[in-house]
């Protein structure tokens, strides 16, 4: 069976030659557009640092390295015509090279891991933890005496002593002062009863230096226990006319006590002792007690006990 084509012959030729033209056009699109050079880059101001990606040698040559988002572009004029490569790995220059090489043309060498990652990444930065704290200076510890059972059973019996012993007398003396005031006008009074009194002054003298006598602190002892002595003597002796009794009560009770608690708070131990007599330095030596005259707040004489030593 045969086709005539004669009626479509005008037809095929026009379409051929628009499909021709169009290949033509965008074949010399095409090839233009691959000789045309790209726009030149800016050069680098002088004393601007390189990108990491390009590395001088100290030989003269320059290594331009790839970056992670784009190949190198070369453009070179050369005695065979112009060369344009673009998405290179790496490209070498060297400036003593004036003749074209005898090396055969080919590729772009394979890429290589660039020396820099391009752009720069800084290393990750780490939170160190703080130093710790210095170690707290080393305390000076307290020197350990050898058990003393005498002067630990000294402290215990004095300490009781002193406390109930002064409760005791002191509660027993007050009442009878209750009792004397409220003795009406008609009933038969009582003069205070002074044993008591004088019972809680021998106790407040005499207790709190018990101890210093056991370990052997005589000096110190027989101080302290004039001191009190010479207070209570002062406040029950003497006649003050205080209605309020602040100056009796003072001289007789407080400063007694206050002294007794000193006394016993600060009880040396026997080697302690030791050291000083090593040392010869003695903070205080006793030479003597006697009586003498002491002045009043008034100005009047009254009989006082004093002690002579050395400080």
């Amino acid at each position: 069976m045969a086709w005539n084509l004669l009626p479509f012959a005008p037809a095929m030729r026009k379409t051929m030659l628009c499909s021709a033209a169009a290949l033509a056009w965008s074949l010399t699109a095409g090839i233009a557009s691959a000789q045309v050079p790209p726009p030149p880059l800016e050069p680098l101001p002088p004393g601007a640092p390189l990108p990491p990606n390009i590395v001088q040698h100290p030989d003269g040559r320059t290594t331009v390295t790839r970056t992670p988002e784009e190949g190198v572009d070369v453009h070179a004029q050369t005695s065979s015509g112009a060369v344009h490569a673009y998405g290179c790995g790496r490209v070498d220059v060297d400036p003593r090279a004036t003749q074209p090489s005898e090396a055969p043309h080919g590729a772009c060498p394979l890429p290589h891991a660039s020396p820099y990652p391009y752009p720069y990444t800084p290393p990750p930065a780490y939170a160190y933890p703080p130093p710790p704290p210095p170690p707290p200076p080393a305390r000076k510890q307290k020197p350990r005496y050898a058990p003393d059972p005498a002067r630990r059973g000294a402290l215990i019996a004095s300490s009781i002593i002193f406390g109930l012993g002064t409760a005791t007398t002191g509660a027993a003396y007050l009442i009878s002062l209750g009792v004397n005031a409220a003795c009406g006008a008609t009933d038969a009074c009582v003069e205070p009863s002074k044993s008591p009194l004088y019972a809680m002054g021998a106790i407040l003298t005499i207790t709190p230096s018990v101890p210093r006598f056991v370990v052997g602190d005589w000096g110190k002892g027989l101080l302290y226990t004039a001191l009190r002595g010479g207070s209570f003597a002062v406040g029950t002796m003497i006649e003050w006319d205080d209605p309020t009794y602040l100056v009796p009560l003072t001289f007789a009770f407080l400063a007694p006590l206050t002294l007794g608690i000193v006394d016993l708070a600060t009880t040396p131990h026997r080697e302690q002792l030791e050291a000083k007599k090593r040392s010869r330095a003695s903070s205080f030596e006793l030479q003597g007690i006697g009586p003498t005259v002491a002045y009043d707040l008034r100005g009047n004489t009254i009989p006082a006990l004093g002690a002579i030593g050395t400080f």
